[in-house]
């Protein structure tokens, strides 16, 4: 482990695929650092900091397991272990990211702003989900919010999640998820979706690029894939919940698993604005 003057370094094990992976966060961070971090939330991840605050409150089970020690894995711009934080039953939480330019430019922000003097209840980590140099059963929760499906190795990376909490604490995951029946077809046509130049305009990249979101990181799971990968990285499922902002097409929209559909008055942010909110608990051998 090495330390930076404001955070931490740990060793990253999980390689780029491409040299497009990681490059949308480092050019938004440079770009989004000067800004609010309200603006800087709503940019990266799509949803205003107080109603990220109220996801967490209404997934069942979740919020009051937030106390003590804890993770954010792939944290981004450090909003939401910022919003956590905030809690006096929180300790401290170890914010993990992969892009160190995330890490060195956004995350100060949000946590100044959101925890004013008490930012340093954030620990700043440039690392890797997949190698987290935390002792064993050290940790009281873990937290990520639209990180996990950008993990090569999903049961790798709940594994070490697993490694770190202790036993029966829990991992509050927000994430997407499709039908069961979603045929193969249509996740090979989402993987290999080319981005439009307003998107890489948005994102400050050239127009003229070619990028997939498979080379972007994304990948695409059905509610039983996560299910599987759960079960196989030793997380009991205690709670699963789909979170839609209350449009008419999600209203539409049914979900093939028979689970209880929540419709937000707020934007939750990615494509239709729908995501899925997981409660897991640690088990051990």
């Amino acid at each position: 482990m090495e330390k930076n003057s404001s955070y931490l370094i740990w060793k990253k094990i999980q390689d780029p695929t491409n040299a497009n992976e990681f490059l949308v966060g480092r050019t938004l961070a440079r770009e989004l650092h000067q800004k609010n971090f309200k603006d800087i939330a709503i940019q990266y991840i799509f949803i205003k900091p107080k109603d990220a605050e109220r996801v967490f409150k209404i997934i069942p089970s979740s919020w009051e397991s937030i106390k003590g020690v804890g993770i954010d894995l792939g944290g981004g711009i450090g909003c939401m272990s910022s919003l956590v934080a905030k809690k006096d039953e929180v300790e401290k939480v170890y914010c993990v990211e992969y892009t160190e330019d995330l890490v060195k430019l956004c995350q100060p922000v949000m946590k100044r702003a959101i925890l004013g003097e008490r930012a340093d209840k954030v620990i700043s980590v440039v690392g890797d989900f997949d190698n987290l140099e935390l002792a064993d059963n050290s940790l009281d929760f873990a937290i990520s919010w639209d990180s996990i499906h950008h993990s090569h190795d999903p049961v790798k990376t709940l594994k070490e999640c697993r490694r770190v909490l202790k036993s029966g604490r829990r991992l509050i995951m927000v994430d997407r998820a499709h039908n069961n029946s979603t045929p193969d077809s249509e996740i090979d046509r989402m993987h290999n979706i080319v981005y439009d130049k307003d998107y890489l305009r948005r994102n400050y990249l050239d127009e003229n690029m070619i990028m997939t979101r498979i080379e972007n990181g994304e990948h695409e799971w059905r509610f039983n894939e996560w299910e599987n990968f759960f079960q196989q990285s030793g997380l009991k499922l205690l709670e699963m919940v789909i979170l839609k902002t209350d449009t008419k097409e999600n209203r539409e929209l049914k979900n093939d698993r028979n689970l209880e559909e929540i419709f937000l008055p707020f934007k939750i942010g990615g494509f239709g604005h729908r995501k899925i909110g997981f409660v897991l608990e640690a088990m051990k051998d």
